[in-house]
């Protein structure tokens, strides 16, 4: 089975639904392991804001430790680039390219990491499907 995290701005996370939803109907014996994109079940509707991380870290960090327990769960992780965030993307797909992971860009490559050439890349989520189809 080939189980793929998407990282991406917190905010994109119906977005990452529907892209989900696309690709575990269109590839065979695949999976999305990022609970984030849930909303971690409900439990966090909105990205945490500053107040609340320098309030209360050790209740935030919980949700930290989630999304890298979702990447040692997954063969490859999907980064979906673009404007704005905090930066939480930057920090998985880091950890993901460190544990060897399969990486991937979907859209323009951001900084020097994403140059890596064992990084693949693709403009589009569609042509990242496509890919993975014929994969």
């Amino acid at each position: 089975m080939i189980r793929y995290y998407f990282a991406s701005r917190y905010s994109n996370n119906k977005l990452m639904r529907e892209y989900r939803d696309i690709l575990e109907k269109t590839v065979l014996n695949c999976e999305v392991t990022s609970r984030w994109i849930d909303q971690h079940g409900g439990m966090l509707l909105n990205s945490l804001v500053l107040e609340k991380l320098n309030s209360y870290p050790d209740e935030c960090w919980e949700y930290g430790q989630k999304d890298l327990d979702d990447i040692d769960d997954a063969n490859v992780v999907v980064s979906f680039t673009g404007e704005g965030g905090k930066g939480g993307r930057h920090v998985e797909y880091g950890y993901g390219l460190a544990t060897g992971k399969r990486m991937i860009i979907v859209g323009s490559r951001e900084n020097v990491f994403h140059t890596h050439p064992h990084v693949e890349h693709y403009y589009t989520f569609e042509e990242f499907l496509e890919h993975e189809k014929e994969a």
